[in-house]
């Protein structure tokens, strides 16, 4: 297998160009994994390098956070705890101490896990992405990259940075899972409620992130009732049954945190 270390952001953007089928690393801490199951990989780009790439920036109306800041950085900062909240809560519960000093926000998110935390809350708060390449950077809202299990629109590109518009809102975020740290989800549910009305998103209930459309269009109605309530969300998730956990206890637990969250913020 053949490996090249960056060492600027310019020679990063060319090596992805020129190997696609090659795993661009930072943190590392899914990358045995990657190789185990994708047998396809021919080397990895080592992008750890790219100081430029770590950064929180905010300004009046949003937060701009750099690919490779890492989940410590995002759970330590001032700006994330007091303008975002619901962003410091669930790293807070991301992994352990150890990963989250590796792990990274862009890494989270090109991973395409649908158990992915971070994707979830991000999804719910509206974020964007900017990606770069030899062609220039383009940015588009987080909820177009995904397009399946473990697959992202990404072409050819590396992700720069994530953007996330700062409104008032209250919110909700639960997992459940077999302990309470270094724990992947069986079901967990992000929800905000802002002027603009519900967001609602999960991790392990679909094949990959996605905004819970129906549900959110029940709710912003004002009316619906148990009945609405559990049709909505049954055309929105499709949880599988694996040895984690079976597809009737991730739509009942599902359930039942939404009306949690709704307690919570119809309060």
């Amino acid at each position: 297998m053949k490996y090249h270390y960056a060492e600027s952001l310019e020679d990063a953007l060319a090596l992805a160009a020129t190997h696609p089928d090659f795993l661009l690393m930072c943190g590392s801490t899914d990358v045995a994994v990657t190789l185990k199951k994708q047998k396809t990989v021919k080397g990895i780009i080592d992008i750890n390098a790219l100081d430029e790439l770590r950064y929180i920036d905010r300004s009046e109306k949003e937060v701009r956070i750099g690919a490779l800041t890492t989940i410590t950085e995002i759970l330590e900062d001032e700006k994330i705890g007091r303008f975002l909240p619901l962003l410091t809560a669930v790293s807070q519960q991301f992994a352990s101490r150890q990963i989250r000093n590796l792990a990274t926000l862009g890494g989270n998110i090109a991973n395409a896990s649908p158990a992915a935390d971070l994707t979830a809350v991000l999804l719910v708060l509206d974020a964007s992405i900017t990606l770069g390449s030899t062609e220039g950077e383009r940015t588009l809202a987080l909820k177009d990259l995904f397009c399946g299990y473990k697959c992202t629109k990404l072409d050819h590109e590396i992700i720069l940075s994530i953007t996330i518009p700062l409104k008032q809102h209250t919110w909700y975020y639960r997992k459940t899972g077999v302990r309470e740290r270094l724990n992947i989800a069986k079901a967990g549910l992000a929800v905000i409620k802002s002027s603009s009305g519900y967001a609602v998103s999960g991790t392990s209930l679909t094949p990959y992130a996605v905004r819970f459309k129906q549900v959110e269009q029940l709710l912003n109605t004002g009316e619906f009732s148990e009945e609405s309530l559990q049709e909505a969300l049954a055309q929105d998730i499709s949880p599988s049954g694996s040895f984690r956990s079976t597809k009737a206890y991730r739509m009942r637990v599902a359930y039942n945190m939404l009306k949690e969250a709704l307690s919570k913020l119809e309060a």
